[in-house]
């Protein structure tokens, strides 16, 4: 049973994995603006529009990668993107419903990109890349560990697996 501070904490979860599926999604409307134009050009619009410095470290930083991509690694990078952004939502909706499914994939997913986050965090030490990496660990520490309670409380209280399987085969056939 979850108590009050299980529930808030689950739902601020979902609600920094919708997030970052609204972050996605605005990626993918962007990327896919692109891939139907000229990258340079739509940049720089942009960039005009929102009065960015053209002398802007981050903008030179940006056309200059647009510069070398192609229209076909663009769309793969947009094919991604939307797929990461499903994955986002699925997590923070089920969250938000408290499934222990949704908890088992948040688990899965970010636990299997702490690797990853640690090489880039490596490689360009950030307050903003350090922040990330702690709190995506502090999730997976938290749902790991409420999994775990969950699982000794059931072996505790409830039928042990082998005989549940067992009732449910004598029952249905």
């Amino acid at each position: 049973m979850a108590t009050e501070t299980d529930t808030w904490v689950i739902r601020g979860i979902a609600l920094f994995k919708l997030f970052k599926a609204l972050v996605l999604l605005a990626v993918l409307a962007t990327s896919l603006k692109l891939i139907r134009h000229d990258p340079t050009l739509v940049l720089t619009r942009w960039a005009l529009a929102f009065h960015v410095d053209p002398d802007n470290y981050y903008l030179h930083t940006v056309l200059a990668w647009l510069l070398h991509i192609d229209v076909k690694h663009l769309e793969m990078f947009a094919v991604g993107t939307g797929l990461y952004a499903l994955v986002f939502a699925v997590e923070g909706v089920g969250l938000w419903m408290m499934k222990p499914w949704a908890e088992y994939l948040t688990i899965l997913s970010t636990a299997a990109l702490l690797p990853l986050e640690g090489y880039e965090l490596a490689r360009q030490v950030s307050l903003t890349k350090c922040a990330i990496r702690l709190l995506n660990a502090a999730i997976v520490t938290y749902l790991v560990e409420r999994a775990r309670t969950r699982v000794t409380i059931s072996h505790r209280h409830g039928p042990s697996l082998t005989a549940t399987i067992a009732r449910t085969m004598r029952g249905t056939r």
